[in-house]
C-alpha cells in the first residue's frame, strides 16, 4: 500500500477574558476519494508542504501501482490502470489532488468505476489496444467538474512539432506508455495537459516553443490478469529544440535493471522509481512510479550531465528477510544520484545504513501499518509506500543514511473498521536524519502514553522539516500544540482525540494565569489540542490542564491522562527561534518570531517491558526524565515524586532516587490480586528552580502479571 500522512488546521472559538485570535486544533486527516476508489490524505508541514498518504483501492494488479505527478504546480495520483487511458478517455485533471480537496467532483461511483477501469485495462491488456472500447466507446471521456479551465502559458515564439519516438518493451512501435516533455528553462511555459502525452503507431507528438527541453518514456506490462510484470523508464535528459524535432526514448534503452546487493539474505518485497527534472526556474517534473510487490524496474543510464536545470533520479525499495526463526528484518533503501542517471546496480554495505532496533507496542494483537518515507533536500512533497504489519512485534530495519535523506512516517495499530483514511491508534514521527554505520533504537507506542508537544530532530540551524514547540509566546500572543496519547520516543506525537466512532474519546484543556481561567475548550475528533490566546503582559504564572481519555476495543493501556503544568511567563520581544522550529503552522511562509515557554516535560521508561505492553508483577521500576521544552529558558530541575496504584483509587508512594541530569529513578512493589494481573497506574510531579511546575497522572499505564 502507499500511504502519505497527514493534517489539516482548523480554526475552533476560544473562551477568554481577555479577547484573544481564534484558538485552534489540529483536525484529523482531512480526506478524497479519487474517481477510481483510491483515498487520500493529506498533512500540511509546519512550514506549509504537503505529504501525502495514498490507500489503494486494490490490494494487486495495476490498480495497486500508482504514480505520483508533479506537473506545474499541480500534483496527481494516478492508478497505473488509469495510464494508458490520459488523453484518451480519461482527464488528467480527475486525479488533481487540490481539485479534489477543494471539493470538485468526478461523475462517477468511485468503487464501481475502479473496478470497471481496471477490467477494461485487463481486456484491452490482452488486445493489445487501449482506448475507444467498452467505457470509453463513442469517445466517452470523464473529467471533474467543478474546477475552472487552466490556461497554459502563451509563448512569444513559434511553435514546434516534438515527436517523441519510441519502441515498446517487446521492440515493437509503442501503442502502450506515456509520454513526457518538460522546458528545461522554464518549468511553467508548458500545460499539465501539454506536458503528457500517450504513444501511438510509436509516436507521441507535443507542440512546444523553442527552448531546452527533456523527455521521459514510461513503459510497463502486465500479465493475463492484469498484474504489472516490468516498468521501464527511458529517457532524453536533455536536447534542444529550434525547429522541428525528433527524439527517441525506447524502452530498449533502459537496459539497467534497479538490483540491490544487500550483507543479509533479502526478498524484494515492494519497490519504485522517481525522476525529477528541473528547470532554471518554475516547478519540476516529478514522476514516481510505485511497481508493487517485487516488480521489475529497469531505467536508461545516462553519462554526460545535464547543463540545464537539475536531474535527480533515485530508486526505493523494501526487501524483508526471508521466512525462518529469530528476529525479523528488513532493508528500507533508496539512493539518489544529480546530473545524470547511473546504472542500477547498488551494493549495500554497513556504512550505507543505520540499523535500526524497532519494537512496536501494543496490548492487542493486530494488524497495523507502518509508513516510512525518505525525502532528500531537493524535493517538494513526499510520502512512501506503507505496509501491513502485525503486532506487537520486533524487528530490526537497514535504513538508507545520507546527509541529505530526512525520515519521517508513522505506525498505525490497527486499521480501522470505518473511518477515513485508515489510520488509528499509533505514532507520528518528525523528520530526522540516519548516519551510516550507526546502530539505533526505536520504540514505537511503548507505554504510558501521555501528552506531549513537537520536537525537532534535525539540528536545529536545519530549516527543510521544522516543528511546532508545545508553546510558544511572541509579544503578549501564547501558542499552545499538545498532543495526547503519544510515546516517549523523542520526535514521537500520538493521533491525540482522533477515532473510530465506536470509541470513546473525550479531551478537555484549561488555560489560567495568575489562576483565572483565560480559555476552556472540549475539542473532538483532533490529533493536537492547538490553541492561540492573548495573555497579559507583565510577569505572571501561565498554567494548562489538559485532561484526555480513550476507550475502545483497541485500547486498554494509558487510557486516560490528567496533566496539569504552571510555569513563569513575561512578554517577550525580539525572541527568534532557530530555523528547525516554528511559532506556528501556516501554509505559507514560516513565522520564527517568538520565544519557546519553560515549560517541563516528561518521559517515562518502564523497566522489563514487554511489546504487549505488560511485565512481570512484584519489584518495578521506571525512569522518569524532566527537561523542558527546546530553545526554552531552562532552570535546574529540582525534584520528582512518583506514586502508584493498583486500582486507580488508592494511591501508594514509591521510592524516588535522583540520577542526574533531570533522570529520576521509581522503585515500588505491585502484586495484582487477581490471577490475569492488573492495570498499574501512576502519578508523577516535577518542578524546577524557576518555579515550573507539572503533575500528570495516567491511568492503566501498563499491564503487570503474576510471575
Amino acid at each position: 500500500m502507499r500511504r502519505r500522512l497527514s493534517v489539516f488546521a482548523v480554526l475552533l472559538a476560544g473562551a477568554a477574558v481577555l479577547t484573544p485570535p481564534a484558538a485552534a486544533a489540529a483536525a484529523a486527516p482531512e480526506g478524497v476519494t479519487l474517481p477510481t476508489g483510491e483515498r487520500i490524505a493529506v498533512r500540511t508541514t509546519a512550514d506549509g508542504r504537503f505529504l501525502y498518504d495514498v490507500r489503494p483501492a486494490a490490494e494487486k494488479g495495476m490498480a495497486r501501482a500508482l504514480v505520483h505527478l508533479r506537473l506545474g504546480d499541480r500534483d496527481y495520483e494516478v492508478p497505473a490502470t488509469a495510464l494508458p487511458y490520459l488523453g484518451r478517455g480519461l482527464d488528467l485533471g480527475l486525479f488533481d489532488v487540490k481539485a479534489l480537496l477543494a471539493g470538485a467532483a468526478a461523475p462517477v461511483d468511485p468503487a464501481r468505476f475502479g473496478a470497471a477501469l481496471a477490467k477494461q485495462f485487463k481486456e484491452d491488456n490482452a488486445k493489445g489496444r487501449f482506448g475507444g472500447q467498452g467505457l470509453f466507446a463513442g469517445g466517452k471521456t470523464f473529467a471533474l467538474s467543478g474546477t475552472p479551465a487552466r490556461r497554459a502559458a502563451q509563448p512569444r515564439s513559434v511553435m514546434r512539432t516534438v515527436s517523441v519516438d519510441a519502441t515498446d518493451i517487446a521492440g515493437r512501435p509503442a501503442d502502450t506508455g506515456v509520454a513526457f516533455l518538460y522546458n528545461t528553462d522554464d518549468g511553467n511555459l508548458l500545460d499539465p495537459n501539454e506536458s503528457l502525452n500517450y504513444f501511438a503507431g510509436g509516436t507521441a507528438k507535443f507542440s512546444a516553443p523553442d527552448g531546452n527541453y527533456s523527455a521521459l518514456g514510461l513503459f510497463w506490462t502486465a500479465d493475463a490478469d492484469g498484474n504489472p510484470t516490468e516498468v521501464r523508464f527511458s529517457a532524453q535528459p536533455e536536447f534542444a529544440v529550434k525547429a522541428d524535432k525528433t527524439v527517441r526514448v525506447d524502452a530498449s534503452r533502459a537496459s539497467s535493471k534497479l538490483t540491490w546487493v544487500t550483507p543479509r539474505p533479502a526478498l524484494l518485497d515492494d519497490t519504485g522509481f522517481l525522476f525529477r527534472r528541473a528547470a532554471k526556474t518554475g516547478p519540476a517534473l516529478l514522476v514516481d512510479f510505485d511497481a508493487g510487490p517485487g516488480v521489475p524496474i529497469a531505467v536508461s543510464p545516462t553519462a554526460v550531465p545535464v547543463r540545464t536545470g537539475a536531474l535527480q533520479t533515485y530508486p526505493y525499495s523494501r526487501l524483508v528477510s526471508p521466512p525462518g526463526p529469530g528476529t525479523p528484518y528488513e532493508y528500507v533503501l533508496q539512493k539518489a544520484s544529480t546530473g545524470t542517471i547511473p546504472r542500477q546496480r547498488y551494493v549495500i554495505t554497513a556504512n550505507d545504513v543505520a540499523a535500526v532496533d524497532s519494537t512496536y507496542f501494543s496490548e492487542y494483537a493486530s494488524l497495523g501499518l507502518r509508513q516510512r518515507s525518505g525525502m532528500f533536500s531537493f524535493e517538494d512533497s513526499g510520502g512512501r509506500v506503507s505496509h501491513p504489519i502485525q503486532l506487537p512485534r520486533r524487528q530490526v530495519e537497514y535504513v538508507s543514511a545520507a546527509p541529505d535523506l530526512r525520515w519521517f512516517g508513522g505506525f498505525s495499530k490497527y486499521l480501522p473498521s470505518s473511518q477515513f483514511p485508515g489510520w488509528a491508534g499509533g505514532q507520528y514521527e518528525a523528520f530526522h536524519v540516519y548516519r551510516g554505520g550507526s546502530a539505533v533504537t526505536e520504540d514505537w507506542n511503548k507505554f504510558p502514553l501521555h501528552p506531549v508537544g513537537g520536537v525537532a530532530l534535525l539540528p536545529l540551524d536545519d530549516g527543510t522539516a521544522p516543528m511546532q514547540p508545545a508553546a510558544t509566546r511572541a509579544g503578549d500572543l501564547l501558542r499552545v500544540s499538545i498532543t495526547p496519547f503519544s510515546d516517549n520516543e523523542p520526535g514521537h506525537t500520538g493521533f491525540g482525540l482522533y477515532g473510530e466512532a465506536r470509541d470513546t474519546i473525550t479531551g478537555h484543556y484549561t488555560l489560567t494565569q495568575d489562576g483565572t481561567t483565560i480559555a476552556e475548550e472540549s475539542p473532538a475528533g483532533v490529533t493536537e489540542l492547538t490553541l492561540e490566546q492573548a495573555v497579559a503582559p507583565g510577569p505572571s504564572t501561565l498554567g494548562l490542564t489538559v485532561d484526555a481519555g480513550r476507550t475502545g476495543p483497541m485500547y486498554h493501556q494509558s487510557t486516560a491522562t490528567h496533566t496539569e503544568w504552571t510555569w513563569p511567563s513575561q512578554h517577550v520581544e525580539g525572541s527568534t527561534l532557530p530555523a528547525a522550529l516554528v511559532c506556528v503552522r501556516q501554509r505559507e511562509g514560516v513565522d520564527r518570531s517568538c520565544g519557546a515557554e519553560p515549560m517541563l516535560t516528561l518521559g517515562y521508561a518502564v523497566g522489563g517491558l514487554r511489546p504487549d505492553g505488560s511485565t512481570v508483577a512484584g519489584p518495578q521500576g521506571f525512569d522518569l526524565t524532566v527537561g523542558h521544552l527546546q530553545q526554552s529558558a531552562a532552570s535546574p530541575v529540582t525534584g520528582a515524586t512518583a506514586q502508584y496504584s493498583l486500582d486507580g483509587t488508592t494511591w501508594h508512594d514509591a521510592t524516588v532516587t535522583p540520577r542526574g541530569d533531570g533522570v529520576f529513578h521509581a522503585e515500588f512493589t505491585a502484586v495484582p490480586e487477581s490471577f490475569r494481573g492488573g492495570d498499574v497506574s501512576l502519578r508523577v510531579t516535577a518542578a524546577d528552580a524557576a518555579g515550573a511546575t507539572v503533575s500528570e497522572t495516567i491511568t492503566a499505564a501498563y499491564h503487570v502479571y503474576p510471575s
